[in-house]
């Protein structure tokens, strides 16, 4: 709005004089509800002194000019008081008048636009309110009436100005049109309102819309366009491979750009029916890129390839294709992703790995042949796998490949064994090798022994047995199971005194325990497991059988220690002698300045056998079978010296005690 100009009321005198009067003209131009005071009360305020009016003042003037004589001083005083009380009491009258009158004029536009009102091309003068908004509603409708176009990445979408309800502001507007010329100070107002009505107030036009209707339309537009980033990955092929899964961008309406630049372009009146504007968008970077997920995958191939295990001249191979399950991957927060083992995977690896590495340690072999030692075969050491010291040695590899280092073999962690006999010590002995003892015993083919199988038959089984220095030769390890000893059958048994013809698999087997046990110590082997026989027979040494037996888990066995220097290799022969077979058991050694002595032997008789007939129904008359001759009891001491180059290396008294086993003949009676 305009305000009056200031000299209007800056209480100069000469304001209101005919020469001045331009304010009173525009008073006389108010509307029609103050014509009733027109500008008579102000001319009234210029003629109210007519005695002052009356006095000439040229002359005065003139008088003064001419030196004439001075006027009276008195009443030259008492004009001019009297002229200015004159015009102070006039212009107090037409400011009554005037006030009055605006008064009486803003009184009448209570409630309602003041004249001269406008906004933009819309006059409101004299509206209230609900007209005043009705009238811009109706003008500026057409605010409403268009569309904005976007261009996004994928093609247009539009949003209608009815649809975020653009149009005037009509409150605001409103409530602007209704202050302009308005003011608190009540005199201030009263000469606002009227200077508004006479020179006009122009308002800007205002335009409005749902900006939160604006902002869900940008919403639901950035729902279709944006586009979440894909992070890359690496994924499991086969054979042990992997593949990556490259990263994508992703993309974002920048939506508060977007919002701005079309509050720009919808708040001015001028703005077209159609706005056109390109979608600003935002690119959204994977939290994975694609190069670490290719650097994860070159370090999980690193990881995967073979690893070969070693142990001097032998190898294994771990293979890739099994340690690739075992690879998975984790994505940290700043997107690298890291290839991780599973380290409990190995296990099985592991396990499957100790059944190549393990093995039993293999002695080289000793052979007579034509009276002379060979030495055979090959030898190497035994080895079993350490899992716990296996896992780590992998371990530390695959993390070394996973670093960046080219593979490495990785040594096996094992337990060794070496060999009791080397080829290297067969070779350098076997020349040197002779018979160094020798023990016979003689023994009937008869069916008690099945027929000498059951002697021969082991005996076979130990032929060439090689015993190496510092190991220990038990009987029931090396023949192992009889019924795969060749020519074994049943045979007799002692039990309680009595025998059984063939109460026993295996019966008569003790004449081969026996006669390798005195060969052995005779050979300065250091006698461990012995036992006597439950009968004293004489074919056997005074004191110094050795029976062997198994009845369920139990066994009874016949042992001996090498504790010398060098091997041993024993060889067996049979020879028959008239009615007789002769079971020789030799020793073969380097010589080893061992002599062994049988010294003290005392035998005292015990209880006297009986003999006995049995009358056998199942055989024929005249059938007469001696199944065992009587023998007493006897208690036998005896004592065994081995000497190592003339010093006494071990001894031991031995002492037997034989029960009495009754004789039996078998009398048929069938």
């Amino acid at each position: 709005m305009t305000d009056l100009p200031d000299r209007a009321s800056d209480g100069d005198a000469n304001a209101a004089t005919p020469e001045t009067g331009a304010d009173a003209t525009e008073l006389t131009e108010l509307p029609a509800p103050v014509d009733s005071t027109d500008a008579g009360p102000a001319d009234m305020s210029l003629t109210s002194e007519p005695d002052v009016a009356a006095v000439p003042v040229a002359p005065l003037a003139a008088a003064a000019v001419d030196d004439g004589p001075p006027a009276r001083p008195r009443r030259r005083r008492s004009l001019a008081f009297r002229f200015g009380a004159a015009f102070v009491v006039g212009f107090a009258l037409m400011a009554a008048i005037g006030g009055g009158v605006l008064y009486a004029w803003g009184r009448e536009y209570d409630g309602r636009v003041l004249p001269g009102v406008s906004v933009g091309a819309t006059y409101l003068g004299g509206l209230t309110r609900e007209q005043a908004a009705e009238k811009l509603a109706t003008d500026y409708g057409w605010l409403g009436n268009g569309e904005i176009t976007l261009d996004g990445p994928d093609g247009q979408s539009t949003i209608s100005y009815a649809d975020i309800g653009r149009g005037p502001d009509s409150t605001s507007l409103v409530d602007a049109a209704l202050a302009a010329g308005r003011h608190d100070d009540p005199l201030t107002n009263l000469i606002r309102g009227p200077q508004a009505a006479i020179n006009g107030v122009t308002l800007d036009s205002a335009v409005t819309y749902d900006r939160a209707k604006l902002a869900a339309a940008v919403d639901t537009l950035a729902t279709t366009i944006d586009q979440t980033p894909t992070d890359a990955f690496v994924a499991p092929g086969q054979n042990g491979t992997y593949s990556v899964s490259p990263a994508k961008d992703g993309r974002a309406v920048d939506k508060t750009a977007l919002l701005t630049a079309l509050d720009r372009e919808l708040v001015p009146l001028e703005s077209p029916a159609s706005i056109a504007m390109a979608v600003p968008m935002v690119t959204l970077p994977p939290t994975v890129p694609t190069a670490s997920a290719e650097t994860a995958k070159a370090a999980a191939d690193r990881m995967a390839a073979d690893i070969v295990v070693t142990r001097k001249t032998d190898s294994w191979t771990v293979t890739g294709k099994s340690l690739a399950p075992l690879i998975s991957f984790q994505t940290a927060p700043d997107g690298t992703i890291t290839p991780v083992l599973d380290q409990k995977g190995l296990d099985p690896l592991l396990t499957k790995l100790a059944k190549q590495v393990n093995r039993s340690a293999q002695d080289a072999g000793l052979r007579l042949v034509n009276g002379r030692v060979m030495a055979t075969g090959s030898s190497h050491e035994g080895r079993t796998l350490k899992a716990g010291g296996m896992r780590t040695a992998l371990l530390t590899e695959i993390a070394a490949r996973q670093a960046g280092a080219a593979p490495q073999q990785v040594r096996a962690v094992i337990k060794a064994v070496k060999p009791k006999l080397t080829i290297e010590d067969a070779r350098a002995y076997a020349g040197k090798m002779k018979m160094i003892s020798s023990y016979s015993v003689y023994y009937w083919v008869i069916i008690n022994n099945h027929w000498g199988g059951n002697i021969e038959g082991p005996a076979t089984v130990i032929n060439g047995t090689v015993v190496p220095a510092g190991t220990v030769f038990d009987f029931w390890k090396v023949v192992g199971n009889l019924r795969n000893a060749p020519g074994v059958g049943p045979g007799n048994a002692i039990e309680g005194g009595k025998i059984t013809v063939t109460g026993a698999f295996g019966g008569g087997i003790c004449t081969t325990s026996t006669t390798l046990f005195n060969a052995a110590f005779r050979a300065g082997m250091v006698p461990l497991a012995r036992q006597n026989h439950n009968e004293f027979i004489t074919r056997y040494p005074p004191g110094l059988d050795a029976t062997v037996w198994i009845v369920g888990n139990t066994k009874q066995t016949m042992s001996f220690r090498n504790d010398t220097k060098y091997p041993i290799l024993i060889s067996r022969s049979v020879r028959q002698a008239g009615n007789k077979r002769w079971l020789t058991f030799k020793i073969w050694s380097v010589p080893n300045g061992r002599v062994a002595k049988v010294t003290n032997t005392v035998i005292q008789h015990g209880p006297r056998a009986i003999d006995t007939v049995v009358h056998d129904p199942n055989k024929p008359a005249g059938y007469r079978y001696r199944n065992n001759a009587p023998a007493d009891g006897a208690k036998v001491w005896v004592t065994v010296s081995i000497y190592d180059h003339g010093k006494l290396h071990w001894s031991k008294r031995y002492y037997s005690r034989y029960p009495a086993v009754n004789g039996v003949l078998v009398v048929g009676t069938g």
